[in-house]
């Protein structure tokens, strides 16, 4: 007995070795590295060695770089992207390389945050997301319904146009209405800003370019015979639908407008894409139709809605989907099993219609490969990013969709008529209503 006490004794303290305490770091980053985000806090509180390693930058760097703006393919799980990160990446593609360097020392300085701190910025900002937590922000003045939007959370500006016929600017975060820009003669419909210009479509047939910082209109376009109901630019040109059932298209290196003719309705929307090589036009005929500009000719005709298409959206790069016909149509496909669907990065299109759905093409094809249900009235507005899909109804809702699998997450109620434009970001929902009201949905700032 006394042996068996002595070989005990002396091995215990064996048996209780710190393998983290004895084994170089490179390998301790690479066990640590197969854990998740919890087993990795969990770690961090076992010793001052084991907290060390847990939150060492590198693992956090790495830990962001599956999970934010993408869903992972481990987990599912996918988190919101900054958008001060988002917007620096799309500042440096056009830039020349002394201004691209300089332009990453900017964000280097900018992003000198743990990696963790902004994993964890972006869970919270991800469980409000899941949660359906927010804050409501109302932005009263229009006297009619309010049928464009756009934001942005760099400059914190909103800017409404209205039946009304003004163009209304807002600060994003207090509600402040800052100024109201007066000159059309008709409601707007559609409306575009970037740093320099804001460019607005209305019921008048023409379309103004304003300078938004001083309200000041810059020039008119005048070339539809029909109100305009939708616009689009890029660096290059600009494109715009109208009530005359054609798309026109102004080249502003050159100073030409053309005329794309094929529709045989209003046509509702317009989007340049494929690096303004393409565009995607959808109508009152019930079709969606791809544009070569190059040739000016339409190449594809995207048939299956049967109702009036309202808006029609290319995929941004890098986004991912689960090429599945008619996956939501089943009410039994949960949201577990439609992880472990392949995902795939080819280009689609989403769209809403007055048919009450919303579909999914592939632009190779031309096939719808999903349809959603959920709305028991037409759907008016649409936006999208890699990790949700936005709806506004007829039916005064507003519905959120998880973009991998397809499935309705939740409605918001809080408008009381029909949602007519709805924009997304990262933390935030900007919607208008055929109330006059525009609401900012908030899941950054959850005030509890």
């Amino acid at each position: 007995m006394p042996q068996l006490s002595f070989i005990f004794n002396a091995t215990k303290p064996l048996l209780r070795i710190d393998f983290v305490a004895i084994l170089p770091k490179e390998i301790n980053l690479t066990i640590f590295s197969y854990l998740d985000a919890k087993t990795l806090c969990h770690a961090a509180q076992v010793s001052q060695t084991w907290k060390e390693i847990a939150n060492d930058d590198l693992l956090w760097h790495q830990m962001c770089e599956q999970h934010i703006d993408k869903k992972c393919t481990k987990c599912g799980w996918g988190l919101p992207l900054l958008d001060k990160k988002r917007l620096k990446r799309q500042n440096t593609k056009n830039q020349p390389a002394f201004k691209k360097r300089a332009i990453n020392q900017q964000v280097q300085s900018i992003i000198k945050r743990p990696w963790k701190d902004v994993y964890s910025e972006r869970m919270m900002v991800e469980r409000n997301w899941r949660n359906n937590q927010y804050n409501l922000l109302r932005l009263q003045g229009h006297t009619d319904g309010v049928m464009c939007i756009q934001f942005c959370e760099i400059s914190k500006l909103v800017i409404t146009g209205s039946l009304d016929k003004t163009i209304r600017v807002w600060h994003l975060e207090t509600g402040e209405l800052i100024r109201t820009l007066i000159a059309h003669s008709g409601g707007i419909r559609s409306l575009q800003f970037d740093d320099a210009k804001l460019v607005t479509g209305s019921m008048d047939k023409t379309l103004r370019v304003w300078n938004h910082h001083t309200g000041q209109c810059i020039r008119t376009l005048e070339g539809h015979s029909g109100p305009v109901l939708d616009l689009h630019f890029d660096e290059r040109m600009m494109a715009s639908g109208s009530t005359d059932h054609t798309v026109r298209v102004w080249n502003f290196d050159i100073g030409e407008c053309c005329t794309l003719l094929g529709h045989t309705d209003w046509v509702n929307s317009v989007r340049l894409c494929k690096e303004g090589k393409m565009l995607i036009s959808s109508s009152d005929d019930t079709t969606i139709r791809l544009w070569d500009l190059s040739t000016r000719s339409c190449t594809k005709i995207f048939q299956g809605h049967v109702g009036q298409v309202q808006v029609a959206l290319p995929s941004p790069d890098g986004f991912r989907h689960c090429l599945v016909n008619n996956l939501s149509e089943s009410s039994h496909t949960s949201s577990t099993s439609s992880i472990l669907q392949p995902l795939t990065n080819s280009s689609i299109i989403i769209s809403s219609s007055l048919d009450n759905t919303i579909k999914l093409w592939d632009i190779q094809t031309g096939q719808c490969i999903r349809t959603l249900f959920g709305h028991i009235q037409g759907v008016w507005a649409l936006d999208f990013d890699k990790l949700h899909i936005i709806s506004g109804s007829h039916d005064k809702t507003i519905r959120v969709w998880d973009t991998a699998s397809g499935q309705c997450l939740y409605a918001l109620e809080g408008h009381y008529e029909s949602v007519r434009t709805v924009r997304l970001s990262d933390t935030r929902i900007v919607s208008g209503s055929d109330d006059g009201e525009v609401i900012i949905w908030d899941f950054g700032r959850v005030i509890k």
